[in-house]
């Protein structure tokens, strides 16, 4: 049992512990500026597309999305890499067919 006033110090020095643990994994699971601009294009490249699902933004910014139609992918294809040449460059996107809706 800790006594007096190495209890206090002791319960200080874990209840720092504990805040310093809650901040950083509260900044682990922030997105990075390249997955928060990926989102952006995603978002404006993809409105009002049915046949075309986001899978996941890679933390380098990597959009990774399945599709049903090749006209969708293709006009989504087209509309990222346009933004490309619009603003900061991001990895190709990775478009995987699905088997079926």
């Amino acid at each position: 049992m800790i006594a007096g006033p190495r209890r206090i110090l002791y319960g200080a020095l874990l209840a720092g512990a504990l805040i310093a643990g809650i901040v950083a994994g509260c900044e682990y699971f922030r997105d990075s500026p390249e997955q928060e601009l990926a989102k952006r294009r995603w978002t404006e490249c993809a409105s009002g597309l049915r046949d075309v699902k986001l899978d996941r933004v890679d933390t380098d910014g990597r959009i990774r999305f399945t599709y049903f139609g090749m006209n969708e992918r293709d006009a989504v294809l087209a509309c990222l890499r346009a933004a490309d040449g619009a603003g900061p460059r991001l990895p190709d996107a990775l478009a995987s067919a699905t088997a079926g809706k």
